[in-house]
Parts: C-alpha cells; sequence; structure tokens
C-alpha cells in the first residue's frame, strides 16, 4: 500500500480515470538583460517556442502473483502423520483479462523470469491496438474477456496485458493456495498486484510456531534496488535489519522476518524500491505444536491515512475463539486488528465495529500507538457475527484484522488478514478463487450507496449486472455462487463510499480472505511540464 506522497489519494485517482487530458502545451521562455549603460536600459525580450502535444500512451497492464508458500526449512516434514508434500503448498492461478467496447481481445500472456509460461491471446499490431473504437465492425458494442484457470505454477509469474484504444486493458489475477495435509494445511486466496514503489504489509507476526516470510519480485525489464524495514511493538526494529538489495528483472527474493522480528506478536513490513516499482507480499504459516494453525498471503491494503475500513470481518465469539485460538505450544491466534503507525510521530486511534445492521459498538478507544510501532486490539468483546471495522486516527495509520475458523481445537484451524481498503471506484475486476464458497462483502459505513456487480464467465463472456443497494451504516453480503458459472466478477460503485472484501470458505476449518484490486489509471495521454 502506497503512502499519500507516493501515490494519489484514491478519489484523485478516480477523478484522473473519468476525465482523460491531451494537452497542446507551449513553452515560454523569457529573458531579461538589464544593464545600465549611462541612463540607458536594455528592453527585455521574450521569446515563444510551440512545443507539441507530448502524448504518452497507456502501457501493458502487469499484475505479479507472489509463489505459493513454502515450509521455512524445506525438505520433508519430520511429522510422519502429516506426511511427504508438506514442504511446498498446492496452488493454482486464475487470470481474465477484457477487451475493449468494440470486441477486440488485447494481447495476454502469463511470464515467469521473462519465459512465457502461456498465451492467452497474440498481440494485436502497435497500430491497431492504438486505434480508439466503439464498436464493432458489425456494429455490435461490448467487452469480450479471456479467461485462464487451473494454471499449476508455484513460483513468482505476472500477468501482462496489452492496452487497447489508449487505456490499459482491465485484467485481474488470484492465486488459491489449498493444501489438505502436511504443516501448511489451509486455504489462502491472494490477489495478484500491480508493483508498486512503496507497500505497506501488516498482520504478521512471528512469536513461537508463527513464520511470517517476506517475498519481493520485479516483474519489470528493469534492476530495482530495494530497502526493506521492519516494524514492530518497540518501534523499527534495528537488531538485524534486512540489508538493501538489488533485484534483477524477474527475479524474487525471500527473507524470514523472524530473522529481523524475532518473538514479536504484531509486525508491519514497509517495502520502497527505487529504479523500478516491485511486488511484495508477506506468507504467513502457523504451527501449534503438531497441530497446522493456518496459512495466509498477505498483500497491500488501502495507503497510510487516519482512517481505515476492514469490511468482513468474521468474529467467532470469545469462548469459541479462545477454545481453538489459545495453545500452550504457540502464541494464542485470536480474532484481532492490528494498527501501525506510519507518521513517525505516533498515533491515538479509536476502533468501532459496524454489524451487518448498522449497529456501532466501540471496540477500543484512544489507543497510544507508538512512533513506528504496531499494536494489536482484541476483538474479545464483539459477540459472535460478520462486521466492518473501522479505525480512526489523528495521524496516518495502517491497519489489519485477523480472523480465525475452526471448531475443534484437535484439529487444524485456519486464520485469514483482512486489510484495510481502498475506497471502490467506479470500475474493478476480481478474479474469483478456484476453490470454496465465496461470500463478497460490501460495507457503506457512512452513506446510502449502490454497487453494481456483473459476472464474467469461462468463455470471456460478461453476463447481466445487478445492483446491490446499501444502506448507510449497514454491511450487504453476496454469496458468489449465485452467479452460476462465473469465474470473475466485475464491480463498480456508482454512488456513495463503498468499501469490498472477498472471504472464502472451504469445509468446516478454512478461510481465506482477498481484496479487489482497482484496475489501473490509464490516461490516454500526460501533462508534461517543460520548465526553462
Amino acid at each position: 500500500m502506497s503512502t499519500p506522497q507516493d501515490r494519489p489519494q484514491a478519489a484523485d485517482r478516480r477523478r484522473s480515470r473519468a476525465a482523460l487530458a491531451v494537452l497542446s502545451g507551449s513553452l515560454l521562455v523569457a529573458g531579461t538583460a538589464a544593464a545600465a549603460v549611462g541612463s540607458e536600459l536594455w528592453p527585455a525580450k521574450t521569446t515563444t517556442v510551440e512545443v507539441p502535444a507530448a502524448a504518452m500512451p497507456a502501457g501493458d497492464t502487469v499484475l505479479a502473483c507472489a509463489p505459493t508458500l513454502h515450509r521455512v526449512g524445506g525438505g520433508e516434514s519430520p511429522d510422519a502423520a502429516y506426511g511427504p508434500g508438506a514442504a511446498t503448498a498446492a496452488s493454482t492461478v486464475r487470470s481474465i483479462a477484457l477487451g475493449d467496447q468494440a470486441q477486440r481481445l488485447p494481447g495476454a500472456e502469463l511470464l515467469s523470469n521473462d519465459r512465457t509460461l502461456a498465451s492467452l491471446h497474440e498481440r494485436l499490431s502497435d497500430e491497431e491496438a492504438a486505434k480508439e473504437l466503439t464498436a464493432a465492425s458489425d456494429g455490435f458494442s461490448g467487452a469480450k474477456g479471456l479467461v485462464e484457470s487451473q494454471r499449476r505454477f508455484d513460483d513468482a509469474l505476472w500477468l501482462r496485458v496489452q492496452s487497447l484504444g489508449g487505456l490499459r486493458s482491465p485484467a485481474a489475477a488470484t492465486r488459491t493456495i489449498n493444501q489438505n495435509d502436511g504443516d501448511l494445511t489451509g486455504l489462502a486466496t491472494e490477489a495478484c498486484t500491480a508493483p508498486a514503489n512503496v507497500t505497506w504489509l501488516t498482520g504478521a507476526s512471528t512469536t513461537l510456531g508463527h513464520t511470517s516470510v517476506l517475498l519481493v519480485s520485479n516483474p519489470a525489464k528493469t534492476t530495482a534496488s530495494v530497502q526493506v524495514s521492519v516494524r514492530t511493538t518497540a518501534g523499527v526494529a534495528t537488531d538485524g535489519a534486512i540489508q538493501d538489495f538489488t533485484l534483477e528483472p524477474g527475479a524474487t527474493k525471500s527473507i524470514n522476518v523472524g530473522g529481523t522480528a524475532r518473538d514479536e506478536p504484531a509486525v508491519t513490513v514497509r517495502v520502497s524500491s527505487s529504479g523500478a516499482p516491485v511486488s511484495a507480499t508477506l506468507s504467513q504459516a502457523i504451527l501449534r505444536g503438531l497441530r497446522p494453525g493456518g496459512i495466509d498471503v498477505m498483500s497491500a491494503g488501502a495507503a497510510p491515512s487516519t482512517r481505515q475500513v476492514m469490511p468482513g470481518v468474521q468474529v467467532l465469539g470469545a469462548t469459541e475463539a479462545s477454545k481453538v485460538g489459545s495453545s500452550e505450544d504457540a502464541g494464542d491466534e485470536l480474532p484481532e486488528v492490528q494498527l501501525s503507525d506510519t507518521s513517525g510521530q505516533g498515533a491515538t486511534a479509536t476502533v468501532t465495529a459496524l454489524a451487518a445492521d448498522g449497529t456501532r459498538t466501540e471496540v477500543a478507544k484512544d489507543v497510544q500507538i507508538g512512533k513506528n510501532a504496531v499494536l494489536n486490539v482484541p476483538l474479545a468483546s464483539l459477540p459472535a457475527g460478520n462486521y466492518t471495522l473501522v479505525a480512526e486516527a489523528n495521524e496516518s495509520i495502517v491497519a489489519s484484522a485477523r480472523i480465525l475458523r475452526g471448531t475443534d481445537p484437535a484439529k487444524p484451524v485456519d486464520v485469514a488478514y483482512i486489510p484495510g481498503v481502498e475506497e471502490m471506484s467506479t470500475d474493478q475486476l476480481v478474479a474469483l478463487p478456484e476453490v470454496g464458497t465465496g461470500w463478497l462483502h460490501l460495507a457503506a459505513p457512512e452513506e446510502d450507496s449502490k454497487v453494481v456487480l456483473a459476472p464474467v464467465a469461462a468463455d470471456g463472456t460478461v453476463g447481466e449486472s445487478r445492483t446491490v443497494e446499501i444502506k448507510a451504516g449497514q454491511t450487504a453480503t453476496v454469496k458468489v455462487s449465485d452467479f452460476k458459472g462465473a469465474v470473475g466478477l466485475r464491480l463498480g460503485a456508482s454512488a456513495g463510499g463503498v468499501y469490498a472484501s472477498l472471504l472464502t470458505e472451504d469445509g468446516d476449518a478454512k478461510t481465506a480472505a482477498l481484496v479487489p484490486q482497482e484496475l489501473p489509471d490509464a490516461p490516454a495521454s500526460a501533462r508534461v511540464e517543460l520548465l526553462p
């Protein structure tokens, strides 16, 4: 998640999408020479030079998918009860790319380290792709799509999609990790994201039994210089700090965060880069003695802000959560929200829970977060149910909520992390996970809102849209299977501030969460300021 200084705020991004600016510029160079020759002053001279418009067509859409989870240490599991195969969690990737209203399909391919894994569609010529068309030659209009599912590839990969008509093509990809045995038992869903120059990742822990691994990939064609800082309950970790490193094009680096932040119940990682943007995620695996305690992949959420919204937070209730989440063999794994100061000043925060019907419960009031520090706020005071959490602070923060799933303390349980999310835009796309039952949570904390949903089928066709109306303060939940045969959803907020998350459940003890990603900004040309 990028800082406000590193990327524009959500409202600015929506305005930039709505207005595609083409500027014909002129450069005014004024030179004035003043010299005293007796009482005479040289007159000022002004020269105007015409400069042609500097059009900057949109580049390809690039979405990076982190590798699947690997058990730190590798090799066969020492626990025969879970058998071999536990060193790597099984995963698949689903990819979607949509064309333009002229029913053209963009060039699209899956790559890893510049090696093509699959071609979804051949690229159009640059001349053809640059044409701005609103209908096909037969007069019909409407977007068609490309879909690839069940791509089995455990290493980092990226989806690259050609722009059409000067706009980036809508695209989405999701890695689904579903492991049924071994130390990595659990479910995780990761929305593949556009690389960024600054990313905030929060929610991790390195206490006994908890393994947190940072994964940084460079999908660009230039080398990236990467800096990583780790924040804990005491502030920025300095012992064993991660040294700056370079990442070659196509390369991925994994770092065990426990080497820098040992036995920490709350960890936030900031990744920044120069030379090229990078993709960064945190993988979390929990082992409670011999019992798997869940897996997840933490991706970037909302940019640091004084307000963070986390929709779709499922709370078991204090008694049940303690039964399956407390352990003598590892740190407690209970529902909580993690708050991290990003201002460097420290922050005072209040956390409020909104029930589906709009009932408000104050979870914590005026809690103090140290400078660059991380704080866990328990959710034990909340009765069982689904909530939208709102964290408000006097300084900028990032936030993430941890949820727990499972009913039997003698069997594996699972966890999921929901970061603070950006307000929905008018056009977003999500590739649905390939297992389990999905629930889309749509929260409208402040005002009445509407969200338009359209399914994407396996053949790439976009189906008839539906409108979901949400009352102020409430949360609407949509069962994904109601869209029969859908492999993706195109969604957009048409009124009011809406926040979305997608939770997936499989069986009685697996859960995963992902955040629908915004489509990249894509002005057909950009304003270029030329200074003398």
